[in-house]
């Protein structure tokens, strides 16, 4: 079960105590936090990205995503942001999905 980030200060810490991973149209900000029981997931997704139904579009694709990747076990405990760029909302499905696995496989690596 993903939870959701929220509240403004949870997006704040992470900003602020996260290790950013940069690629393509996608970023993530980790923070892992072993004592949390589930992963907790938010999206940045400037009004750059498109229009309302562009940017909801994008963020139950890649919540759906992270759905998948916490399914198979590969989302550990902590706090991520995902942070779309304006080319993020031209990827198909399948693009997004090597991209946010790519991000998160190299954010296990790093740690």
């Amino acid at each position: 079960m993903i939870d959701r980030l929220t509240d403004r200060d949870a997006f704040r810490r992470l900003r602020a105590e996260g290790r950013r991973i940069r690629g393509g149209p996608l970023s993530l900000v980790v923070r892992p936090d072993p004592g949390r029981g589930s992963a907790a997931v938010g999206f940045a997704i400037p009004r750059r990205v498109g229009n309302a139904v562009t940017r909801n579009r994008l963020r139950r694709r890649l919540r759906e995503l992270h759905r998948e990747l916490d399914r198979e076990g590969l989302l550990a405990p902590g706090e991520y942001l995902v942070v779309a760029e304006p080319s993020a909302a031209e990827c198909g499905y399948a693009a997004l999905r090597r991209e946010v696995r790519n991000l998160h496989s190299r954010a296990v690596s790093a740690r």
